[in-house]
């Protein structure tokens, strides 16, 4: 008993106390578009005088939202945004609920007892516990996430992930369907850089609304800003970051048939956004495998923001699925042989599943890529394989030249 009493914090609140300090910090976000239709379920944690912390997924697409408890409803608006981080800021004019404490980093212990607040599907204002199950670091050894054995479902995202003294160590974002005692939250020192990133985010998308061009065009040519047609063609280098081999991959335009993008004599098809249709080639299989359905500018509009896909595809008789979240920051210039273009980079991070033909199946590998997407030039300029499976697998795809016929 005296271990016990030893390792236990020195101000620990009992369960019912620890609710009745934080849970009126903690809100539900309803978002809507812009017919107040589509709503979307959510969480907020105040962390200040008319600012909340959510997910920036809960906002997804969305152009309206309110935080509500009981019968009070406030109308925000988005004020910081970090989708890399999925934490988004919020701005509530005329309110006054209480802002939480955030603990120390160096206070986090894996082990401890932790408490989960939140709206699990649309159960406002409900308590769950359980462990602080894992620290998730990168390389460099940042924190990237904190793991936790609380059980959070579908309307969860966004709430707080509270130590047992009522200080908030992270915001919920993230479950495991398959594995339920697997869940994550963002630590909550990333709090506290949101309104710098949010800041330099908003500059960057103004920055390329007013510049839609490409930084630089093309000597010898026009660029393909339009539709795609007959002539066009792109050169890649593939590189194996294990081996160090490279191989090169030409693709030319023969012709438009529709929806359908004919390249290099019937030997590869695209639809209009870029996903393949066949191809009696392999390499380009994983950026294939991985495109999303829509591709990567879904109706003419580059994919932004914090977006969760679900998806399989088949290939060659191979069947993979992906359950994953793709992420996308501000656009940057990318060099394209002696050309510079805008390219949005997109992350992709979660799990992958592999169905070979007459092989044995692999589930939940490990997934982990980086896309630059150019909507001058309707394509992927990059694309990093960093991780595929519990060991790493790097693969690099550049487009090194590219022109119109």
């Amino acid at each position: 008993m005296a271990a016990a009493a030893v390792s236990a914090p020195a101000w620990a609140l009992e369960p019912d106390a620890l609710f009745a300090k934080v849970a009126p910090s903690v809100w539900t976000v309803v978002a809507t578009d812009a017919q107040a239709r589509s709503p979307s379920h959510g969480n907020a944690v105040v962390i200040g005088p008319g600012r909340l912390i959510t997910s920036c997924h809960v906002l997804a697409r969305m152009t309206r939202l309110q935080v509500v408890k009981g019968n009070v409803s406030y109308g925000g608006r988005l004020e910081f945004p970090d989708p890399e981080n999925d934490l988004c800021q919020i701005q509530v004019d005329n309110f006054q609920a209480p802002a939480v404490e955030l603990a120390p980093g160096d206070t986090l212990r894996v082990g401890a007892r932790v408490f989960a607040i939140g709206a699990p599907q649309g159960q406002e204002a409900t308590l769950s516990d359980g462990l602080l199950s894992g620290l998730r670091r990168d390389e460099q050894g940042k924190l990237l996430f904190v793991q936790t054995t609380a059980p959070l479902v579908a309307g969860s995202s966004g709430g707080g992930l509270f130590d047992a003294e009522g200080r908030l160590i992270g915001i919920t974002t993230l479950l495991r369907r398959e594995a339920p005692n697997i869940n994550l939250a963002v630590p909550a020192y990333r709090i506290t850089e949101l309104p710098q990133r949010g800041r330099e985010l908003l500059e960057r998308r103004a920055a390329t609304r007013v510049t839609a061009a490409p930084v630089a065009a093309p000597s010898g040519g026009r660029q393909p800003t339009a539709q795609r047609r007959p002539g066009d063609w792109f050169e890649y280098v593939v590189t194996d970051s294990q081996t160090k081999l490279k191989s090169t991959v030409s693709l030319k335009v023969d012709r438009v048939d529709g929806g359908r993008i004919v390249f290099n004599g019937g030997g590869r098809v695209e639809d209009e956004t870029g996903r393949v249709q066949d191809s009696s080639s392999a390499a380009l299989l994983e950026l294939d495998l991985v495109t999303p359905p829509g591709g990567w500018a879904p109706g003419g509009q580059v994919m932004s923001g914090f977006q969760p896909l679900k998806f399989s595809t088949s290939q060659g008789g191979d069947t993979t699925g992906f359950d994953v979240t793709a992420v996308a920051s501000g656009p940057q210039a990318i060099r394209v042989g002696e050309s510079e273009y805008n390219a949005v980079r997109i992350d992709i991070r979660g799990w992958t599943s592999r169905l070979p033909v007459h092989r044995v199946a692999v589930s939940n590998l490990r997934y982990q890529a980086t896309v630059w997407y150019s909507p001058d030039l309707m394509r992927v300029v990059r694309f990093t394989l960093e991780r595929l499976g519990s060991t790493d697998h790097k693969e690099v795809l550049e487009l090194v030249r590219a022109g119109r016929g």
